[in-house]
């Protein structure tokens, strides 16, 4: 594996991320809108017939899930474990609980001005599940959903073979959201963006998938909301001190087992300690139960990059924007670092602690989205309604002057509009 110089190559590596980020992009493009095509063409038939291609479907089934199927399901996950899924299901909503945008009024003569916040009505939860089972992002989108007061929430998640998992299944009942369809991929987003046949509509379309869900989300919005664009996995992890090389290596691979296309790297001081990182790699990864996805991911899309002035490394970092950031080291540079998605802090601090048990949403923006978006939260899932009134007097005041700006754009009715009113007996 390849040793990068930030202070000689900073330029030839943020390309070299960029290529990461965009490869193959071309051909998902020109492969999902092949999907949207077969799906607005076709309807819940040709939904199905994606399903049997994609996801191996045996057998005809119905696209919404039973509920007695889902009960049927859930009921091989043990007590222990079902005690597990509820303590995250409790952590992620006591953190989110007091997140929210806050109403105002605004007030001056002769004018208010009432922000109220309102829910979207209807939300869809799309849940990974083509590679593995991800009934920790169903509570990552439920959750703060409820909590925002979103009317009808929708969940849909492929089912290799048709079959639903019995951990997704689990979840579902916990979170007492029983509204699932077996739909997983682009075909998804489209079924339930344009209303397909009896699957219905939604405002809004949240949750992580891969490329192509994440190219179809990008395709969809203005039709429906979306939280971000939140496609394969990234990672990078900043060492200023030295760090146990084969945490550093377990770290990455977290992150490199999501999908082939996950794009991991390691900023280090140290030559020596970039050195061990890659050793352990080598070493651990033969043992590990995702091997093949993992050396894969690797292969592509990681790096290592040995710096030596940290104010640089950081530059570097607020340029990438990663979806994660592991910082391990000299906890005060933090402040610095402004646009991964989410930062962890000192050693004890995984990003799968983050995933699972601390609570904060692990649906967070990837392919530098960082720099202008955050993570899903309860406010993802509200908007800002605005309501006016002026009175006669501000009409008086105010009217000539945007009268006056209507002529200077050029915007004769404006004009008119407002100069119908002044003087005028209403």
């Amino acid at each position: 594996m390849k040793v990068w110089e930030l202070e000689k190559d900073y330029q030839a590596i943020l390309s070299f991320i960029m290529r990461c980020r965009e490869q193959n992009r071309g051909d998902i493009k020109s492969r999902v809108e092949a999907i949207r095509q077969e799906v607005k063409e076709g309807g819940e038939e040709a939904i199905k017939g994606l399903c049997r291609r994609f996801d191996r479907w045996e057998g005809d089934y119905d696209l919404k899930i039973d509920k007695k199927d889902i009960e049927r399901a859930a009921s091989g996950v043990s007590r222990q474990d079902l005690s597990v899924i509820k303590g995250m299901i409790r952590n992620v909503g006591l953190y989110h609980k007091n997140q929210g945008l806050k109403t105002r009024v605004y007030k001056r003569k002769g004018l208010i001005v009432e922000e109220t916040i309102v829910p979207v009505e209807r939300a869809l939860v799309y849940v990974p599940g083509g590679k593995a089972a991800y009934p920790s992002s169903m509570i990552m989108g439920v959750v703060p959903a409820r909590i925002a007061g979103v009317r009808d929430i929708y969940i849909t998640t492929p089912t290799p073979g048709g079959v639903l998992h019995p951990y997704v299944a689990a979840t579902a009942m916990l979170l007492g959201t029983t509204e699932i369809y077996r739909i997983g991929g682009a075909q998804a987003v489209y079924a339930f963006s344009y209303g397909i046949g009896s699957i219905p509509k939604v405002d809004m379309i949240v949750g992580p998938g891969n490329a192509y869900v994440d190219e179809a989300k990008r395709d969809v919005y203005g039709t429906v909301g979306i939280d971000m664009l939140a496609g394969p996995s990234e990672l990078i992890v900043l060492c200023t001190d030295g760090f146990s090389p084969d945490l550093v290596a377990k770290d990455l691979f977290s992150q490199a087992e999501h999908d082939e296309m996950a794009t991991v790297g390691l900023l280090s001081n140290s030559r020596a300690h970039i050195e061990e990182v890659i050793k352990s790699i080598d070493r651990l990864k033969a043992t590990n139960e995702r091997r093949d996805i993992i050396e894969n991911a690797l292969k592509a899309n990681s790096f290592f990059v040995y710096f030596e002035d940290i104010d640089k490394a950081v530059d570097f970092i607020n340029a990438v924007a990663p979806e994660h950031m592991e910082l391990i080291g000299h906890k005060a540079i933090g402040e610095k670092i402004l646009y991964p998605g989410i930062i962890y802090i000192g050693p004890m601090t995984p990003v799968a602690m983050g995933d699972y048990y601390i609570g904060t949403n692990h649906v967070l923006p990837t392919g530098g989205a960082g720099r202008f978006t955050g993570g899903l939260s309860v406010d993802s899932f509200k908007r800002r309604r605005v309501q006016v009134e002026i009175d006669r007097d501000f009409l008086e005041r105010y009217g000539d002057k945007a009268v006056r700006l209507a002529r200077i754009e050029g915007l004769f009715a404006h004009g008119e509009s407002i100069k119908a009113r002044k003087g005028a007996k209403i």
